[in-house]
């Protein structure tokens, strides 16, 4: 049985109401292989594990989401917190990715 799973939590944009923050949680073994492998991909091309987490003092832009990612892979577990706009486009795309699968369930 793995634990392997890709956490999202979305505060912020427009009209924001603190208490509404959506969460999207997808284990990695609900996916179709195809999906679990998008995820794995992403997180290889955006280095997840051992990219430098983005600077916290930088304020997000007004009405910017901010996404708090936790990704659990083989083992490993990291959660970073970014603000659009997501410099890297690798770790946009991850983002992305797990914010589509989290709604859809893959």
């Amino acid at each position: 049985m793995s634990d392997d799973e890709a956490r999202l939590r979305i505060e912020g944009g427009f009209a924001h109401l603190p208490g509404l923050a959506r969460d999207h949680a997808v284990a990695l073994a609900d996916l179709a292989a195809p999906d679990r492998a998008e995820v794995c991909a992403l997180a290889e091309q955006a280095d997840f594990f051992g990219c430098a987490a983005p600077d916290p003092d930088a304020a997000p832009r007004p009405d910017a989401r901010t996404y708090t990612l936790g990704l659990t892979l083989d083992g490993r577990t990291r959660e970073l917190r970014v603000a659009e706009p997501i410099r890297d486009p690798a770790l946009a795309r991850l983002v992305s990715a797990v914010r589509r699968l989290g709604r859809t369930g893959g």
